[in-house]
């Protein structure tokens, strides 16, 4: 299992999708998404908050396209531009 997110910057990344995107209508699924992502593959949400808008919008939708919520798993082999280098 990965560390968990600085809950500060995990909180701001969920804000600046609430403010700049439209995917979902409540910061809880964008909480869900994340967390499974940085959980199963591990995000490095600094590089992600400040991110272009194209980069972070490819991750944050290619998260809520892929997540499976009930299996707890990123699907379609889709690895966000913020990943965490893989661990050896």
């Amino acid at each position: 299992m990965r560390k968990v997110p600085n809950v500060k910057l995990f909180n701001k990344v969920v804000d600046r999708c609430v403010n700049e995107l439209g995917y979902y209508n409540d910061p809880i699924s964008y909480r869900c998404d994340l967390l499974t992502a940085h959980v199963e593959i591990g995000l490095d949400f600094e590089k992600l908050l400040n991110f272009p808008f194209i980069d972070f919008d490819h991750d944050i939708y290619g998260l809520a396209c892929c997540i499976d919520r009930y299996a707890e798993k990123v699907m379609n082999d889709f690895v966000p531009r913020c990943a965490l280098p893989e661990e050896v």
